[in-house]
């Protein structure tokens, strides 16, 4: 049987269309995009959540500073602040990973212990720090920017692992708000974490909801 070409996909004499490498890549891109969607929802969730919390937060221990709200209130906001945003991530990753399994799910699953680990042990290191007679204003302002670095190597690690810019980029970015902060001191310190890390996560976890919604 003879075949005639045209633009498009083969077309047999009898009018059967022969798909094509075009094709199967197009109908494999679609696929690819549909999973994407469907299995990886959660990145600007996540980002919209903590970005609420660390302006809550940054907000919260501004103000303290300034003697406008106590301590013990900037405290149970911290509290608050990230037990809220603890649950609803762990919500939407339970959600997410179902169904998923392989070499990814242990990737995520090795990446997502990072964190806890990386920030119990850091929270060990400044307490040991704090026993060495540091000033009290001294740890008010480094302890928090190391906490903000270490988040921003993270989200630095994750962009590097997962080849994508936007973490690579705000890891970067919250990693300078860090050391910002650190340079500016009490009591601006908490507001440059609170918009200058917050800021970003937000614009970020935007950014990727609107892309997902556009697909």
């Amino acid at each position: 049987m003879s075949e005639r070409r045209t633009n498009g996909p083969h077309v047999q004499e009898g009018g059967e269309d022969t798909p094509t490498a075009a094709d199967a890549l197009a109908i494999i891109q679609q696929a690819q995009s549909h999973a994407s969607s469907r299995l990886s929802p959660s990145i600007g969730i996540f980002y919209v959540v903590w970005g609420v919390s660390w302006v809550l937060i940054g907000l919260a221990w501004f103000l303290a500073g300034i003697d406008v709200i106590s301590p013990a209130v900037s405290g149970w906001i911290t509290g608050i602040a990230v037990v809220g945003a603890a649950v609803v991530s762990a919500v939407v990753g339970i959600r997410t990973g179902r169904g998923v399994s392989g070499p990814s799910s242990r990737q995520g699953l090795w990446y997502g212990l990072s964190w806890p680990i990386s920030m119990t042990l850091l929270g060990v290191l400044i307490g040991v720090l704090g026993s060495r007679n540091l000033p009290g204003d001294t740890m008010s302002v480094i302890a928090p920017a190391l906490y903000v670095f270490l988040a921003g190597a993270l989200y630095m690690l994750s962009g590097a692992v997962w080849s994508s810019r936007v973490d690579y980029v705000l890891g970067i970015w919250i990693m300078v708000v860090a050391v910002v902060s650190a340079l500016v001191g009490l009591p601006v310190s908490p507001l440059i974490i609170g918009l200058g890390g917050g800021g970003a996560l937000l614009f970020a976890g935007a950014r990727a909801l609107i892309r997902r919604s556009a697909r």
